[in-house]
């Protein structure tokens, strides 16, 4: 069987398109791995007519002409087509990133096209450049580099590490949103020790994260909020930069926190989703990992009215000092019924300290 043969048995809607066409890029190199694709990238001479052959709603992407190519989704195939650069495949891979990245398969020949030896490079596990200059044409392409050594366990050769760290610094020219994409996945590999060696290889660490990463982690199982925590000084400032949600600044921010300071009702207060970090986040740091947590289910057996009233004051902030000593006494197990949080709040008396 040909990998065209699995090209058209994973992606049937290809046997509709009306032009000679090129399956290109990760299809091509995941499947010579023996994996199975997610997506089919077709460049061809006229892209639009080549997505509109199979009959599905066309989605455009990207905003400049000459950047368009066209989408469409099939059920669980998803088909990307793009212009064939020059109108030669031949220059169409000689402008790709990787060698890795730079093979197709000829929809119409079945002839397997790989001038730079993408299958040699494979088989090496590396990740090597096609020529300096596209890193020029595309600085992102830098960054995925280190993805792809990541998400591959694959090293990045000498001469594509030289050519990256030479032009480092022009990833800030980069949309936001671009770096983000590439950040989060290299952040979600579960491999946090290799990540931040690649990118202090590269050069890039200073130009995205502000300082060159030269701590010594110890651990490589980090979600991706506690490696971001881990990294940067300023979480705010670090998200704001790259546009991440609030709900990451968060984790990030109360993650950094709880390093030094994760009592019972620290890691109540932060939820659980973001407590059950900690641990990676501490054994990264070479610190014992071994915390008690609270019970999350845990609710303050008095409302703010009802301590108020037992402790005879005006509602106000003494009533909230009062409500967390209660709960930190339920947290920590000392009280655990209504009649024994009344006892505890009535002991309180309007000038107690």
């Amino acid at each position: 069987m040909t990998l065209r043969d699995d090209l058209l048995r994973l992606f049937p809607r290809l046997r509709d398109l009306p032009m000679r066409a090129y399956v290109v890029g990760g299809a091509v190199r995941d499947l010579t791995l023996g994996a199975a694709p997610a997506d089919v990238d077709v460049a061809c001479l006229d892209p639009l007519a080549c997505a509109r052959a199979l009959r599905r709603k066309v989605i455009r992407l990207g905003r400049e002409e000459h950047l368009s190519a066209y989408r469409v989704v099939d059920g669980p195939h998803v088909y990307d087509f793009a212009a064939l650069l020059d109108g030669s495949i031949d220059a169409d891979l000689a402008r790709r990133d990787f060698t890795i990245n730079a093979m197709a398969v000829d929809l119409a020949s079945a002839e397997l096209l790989d001038p730079h030896d993408g299958r040699g490079d494979l088989a090496r596990h590396l990740v090597r450049m096609i020529d300096a200059s596209n890193f020029d044409d595309d600085p992102l392409r830098m960054l995925k580099a280190v993805r792809m050594a990541v998400r591959f366990g694959f090293e990045i050769d000498p001469e594509t590490l030289d050519a990256i760290r030479i032009r480092a610094a022009r990833i800030a020219d980069v949309s936001v949103e671009r770096v983000a994409y590439e950040l989060t996945v290299i952040f979600s590999a579960n491999v946090f020790r290799r990540a931040v060696s690649l990118l202090r290889e590269t050069g890039l660490a200073i130009p995205l994260f502000g300082q060159p990463l030269d701590t010594e982690f110890h651990a490589d199982d980090i979600p991706l909020a506690a490696a971001l925590a881990l990294l940067v000084d300023d979480a705010h400032a670090f998200a704001k930069r790259w546009r991440l949600s609030d709900a990451m600044i968060r984790e990030m921010q109360t993650l950094q926190r709880l390093i030094n300071v994760h009592s019972l009702l620290d890691l109540y207060d932060a939820g659980e989703p973001i407590a059950r970090q900690l641990p990676p986040v501490l054994r990264a740091l070479g610190r014992d990992d071994r915390l008690p947590f609270p019970d999350f289910a845990i609710t303050p057996l008095l409302t703010g009215d009802e301590i108020a009233a037992i402790a005879r004051i005006e509602a106000g902030p003494r009533v909230g000092v009062l409500k967390r000593a209660l709960l930190k006494e339920e947290l920590e197990g000392r009280i655990t019924t209504r009649e024994d949080a009344e006892r505890f709040i009535g002991t309180f008396s309007p000038t107690s300290p």
